[in-house]
Formats: structure tokens, C-alpha cells, sequence
């Protein structure tokens, strides 16, 4: 029992200079290379972009392989842009926005290994998180707190990371994310498929 308080504290100690410095962030933006793996079929894909975060809760990656392709989230709502469908997928629910699940990783019973070097610390957060989520892997600089590397791994091995670079923050966040309004695109409720 012990063992596992001086874990979980560990790992709220680990991920609080992160978790702390975005809550304080009105918004963050700069470059990200996302690299998916499928553990089914093995196949992989990469991709890069713009990311945007904001608090609470908010982000939208802007992907540049595909025009009009993004990921993001309102707050409440995750939403996709699919450009080869013309459509944009709506997930109601619980968010899942990269603070929400910093803050998970650092709250739950879980297993916490870190490694250090130099300005940099990755923390590794192993258990049970929402969505299937098994392993949520964090990385930033000890000197300001910003995250260089985030990735997640379901309970089937799939995974997804973003390497991000070039961060600039700013007080006031762009109106940017809203489920878009886009002439020609179907809203679809991502729940009734």
C-alpha cells in the first residue's frame, strides 16, 4: 500500500511542472510530427502540422498531408475534418484533450517510471485510463516546462505520439476552435455510426 502511495505521489510530483505550466497557458501553438501505429495489421502512418492548445481542455491539429484535414476539440466535443469525405465527425461526450489526460495519468493508480537527461524529462505513466488507454508517455524541458513529446497506447497496442517543436505561447487564444461550419460538409454524429 505504501508502495503504491509513494508511486502515484511520485508521478503527480513527475507531471505537475507540465500539468501546472499549461492550466497557467492561455494558449500554445507551434509544429508536430504524429506518428500512428495499428498493432492489428502493423501498418503505420505519419503525419505533420500546426498544433493549438488552450485551456481548458481545447486543441486543434492542423494536418498538412491532407488540405483541410484536423483533429480538435471544443472543450466538450472532440471533432475530425475529413476532407476526403466532406464530412466532420462529432464525438459528444467525456473530452480527451491532452490536459484532461495529463491530468488522469497523474491522478489514478497507476505505475510511474521517468528518465531524465539534460533539460529533459519523459514520464511514463502505465495502468488503466479512459478510452482503453494503458500507457501515456509525457516529455518536456525541466527549464520552462513546455512539452516536447506526448503518447498514448491502448490496451491492444495501437498508438498514437506527437513530437512537437517551435512552441510559442500567448495570452489571448484565436477563435479557432469551434466545430466547423464548412459549405459542402456533412456534420455527423460520430455516436450513431
Amino acid at each position: 500500500m505504501n508502495l503504491i502511495l509513494c508511486i502515484v505521489l511520485a508521478g503527480t510530483t513527475l507531471l505537475q511542472p507540465l500539468s501546472a505550466r499549461l492550466e497557467k497557458i492561455s494558449y500554445l501553438t507551434g509544429s508536430f510530427l504524429q506518428n500512428d501505429y495499428w498493432a492489428l495489421t502493423m501498418d503505420s502512418e505519419t503525419s505533420s502540422g500546426i498544433m493549438h492548445l488552450a485551456h481548458p481542455n481545447r486543441f486543434l491539429l492542423s494536418y498538412d498531408n491532407s488540405e483541410g484535414r484536423a483533429l480538435g476539440c471544443t472543450g466538450t466535443e472532440m471533432f475530425t475534418v475529413d476532407p476526403v469525405f466532406k464530412e466532420v465527425l462529432v464525438y459528444s461526450g467525456s473530452p480527451a484533450g491532452f490536459l484532461h489526460l495529463l491530468i488522469t495519468a497523474s491522478q489514478d493508480d497507476n505505475i510511474i517510471t521517468s528518465s531524465e537527461n539534460g533539460d529533459s524529462l519523459i514520464v511514463i505513466a502505465s495502468g488503466v485510463f479512459e478510452g482503453g488507454i494503458a500507457e501515456i508517455t509525457a516529455g518536456y524541458t525541466l527549464s520552462d516546462s513546455l512539452p516536447f513529446f506526448f503518447s498514448t497506447t491502448d490496451i491492444n497496442g495501437n498508438s498514437t505520439s506527437w513530437e512537437m517543436w517551435d512552441l510559442s505561447t500567448g495570452l489571448i487564444s484565436p477563435d479557432i476552435f469551434a466545430i466547423p461550419d464548412i459549405p459542402e460538409f456533412s456534420i455527423v454524429d460520430a455516436g450513431v455510426l
